[in-house]
């Protein structure tokens, strides 16, 4: 058999768009470059799929909301106060219409291209986070500083975010967490990135993790199963999260108690080196929001999409704030979506959400419940769809639960009592 033959019969094989998916989908920390090659490759060959196997796109209500939240966006361009920076978002949200468009021209995902994409996606992360950790150790060597091990610090080899990246680890976690029949190898995973989530020390992904094996552990284990060896592996994985959680994350909310809200809300100037923290400046962001809505009349329709820019960084000149926080962003979904979009792109997204909490729960999928319910908390800290690896991340994993057989899903997983 020579090159060419093996090589159809790769791109012939069922799961090869799996596969693709799957490596799009796990490449997405490594750099906008490789997941958005792969995207496009994945498109391609479904496009070359559908040329031989003509095929029906049949679109739900999630796949719909996520095409309109797209549209919608493309729709403000026509009044956009930055018309060169919308035609960058409308690039990076492609996404939105691209993935479900794609996923809905090709057979349903079964429940063996779902394990495929899921298993790819976490041994991925579990080998970056064994690269991350050999990097801090590298570090350490020459510094002698703990910090090396927390936080942004240890996936600074990437030049990627602490909390980005801690979303991505929380996913794989809940994952395994929630298959019926765990092997040891599935429960070092756990044990893994459990403690690699406490060293990225995020307070609202710490948070939320806490809740979420707190909800797991009472709908699934339950006090009268401490006596087994699953019980038991659970109480200690949660006890050494509480354990690495005790320091770094506990600091970090003692700096922020020291936050001055009223002086943050009501100030008119401040100066360049004021003591901001991580809520102080989203609370300005909000600030300067409403102020936004009342000066500008945003309400309605936005700035339009990534519109925005301009007219924060002149407020923050007018307050006087360091300048290396005149090109932040809201730093919260909710408020950046109605910022550019206006109340209907905010609705748009608070029903994608909503659709997908409603499927999670008729579904009875714990694992859908802990994909929709990190998304609905990291909203509100992040403007988590303006950046390329969130954005990527959400719509993948949006689409594939919208096109996933749940019922063969609920096989493999536990379900919501």
């Amino acid at each position: 058999m020579n090159v060419l033959s093996k090589l159809g019969n790769i791109i012939n094989h069922n799961d090869f768009l799996t596969y693709l998916l799957a490596i799009t989908v796990s490449t997405i920390l490594v750099g906008y470059a490789t997941s958005s090659i792969f995207l496009a490759i994945f498109s391609i060959f479904v496009l070359r799929y559908n040329i031989q196997n003509p095929t029906r796109v049949v679109l739900n209500l999630g796949l719909i909301l996520s095409i309109a939240f797209y549209f919608f966006c493309a729709l403000t361009y026509f009044w956009s106060v930055d018309k060169g920076y919308t035609n960058r978002g409308l690039g990076r949200l492609s996404v939105f219409f691209i993935v479900p468009i794609a996923m809905s021209a090709i057979p349903h995902m079964t429940q063996r291209s779902f394990k495929i994409i899921l298993n790819s996606f976490t041994i991925s992360n579990l080998i970056l986070g064994l690269f991350f950790l050999a990097t801090a150790s590298y570090h350490y060597i020459n510094s002698k500083s703990l910090s090396v091990f927390t936080y942004h610090e240890l996936v600074q080899a990437l030049d990627l975010n602490a909390i980005y990246v801690s979303v991505f680890y929380f996913i794989s976690y809940f994952y395994l967490l929630t298959k019926i029949k765990k092997s040891k190898y599935d429960f070092l995973g756990l044990l893994f990135l459990a403690i690699f989530i406490m060293l990225l020390s995020s307070k609202t992904v710490t948070a939320t993790f806490i809740f979420c094996n707190l909800l797991y552990f009472l709908l699934f284990v339950g006090l009268g199963k401490l006596k087994s060896i699953k019980g038991i592996s659970l109480l200690l994985i949660f006890l050494m999260m509480l354990f690495f959680s005790s320091k770094k994350v506990i600091e970090r909310a003692v700096v922020e108690k020291a936050s001055n809200i009223e002086e943050v809300w009501k100030s008119e100037k401040f100066n360049r080196i004021y003591p901001w923290t991580g809520t102080t400046i989203r609370l300005l962001q909000l600030r300067n929001l409403k102020n936004q809505i009342k000066d500008d009349k945003i309400f309605w329709t936005g700035f339009g999409l990534f519109g925005s820019r301009e007219n924060l960084r002149q407020r923050h000149l007018k307050f006087n704030t360091y300048y290396g926080y005149h090109s932040y962003n809201y730093h919260n979904m909710y408020a950046q979506a109605l910022s550019e979009l206006g109340i209907v792109g905010l609705l748009f997204l608070l029903g994608i959400l909503f659709v997908g909490f409603k499927k999670a729960i008729s579904e009875r999928s714990f694992f859908m419940f802990t994909f929709y319910f990190i998304m609905f908390t990291i909203f509100i800290t992040e403007s988590f769809l303006w950046v390329h690896r969130g954005v990527f991340l959400f719509v993948i994993f949006n689409t594939l639960f919208f096109t996933v057989n749940i019922q063969k899903l609920n096989q493999v997983e536990n379900k919501i009592l």
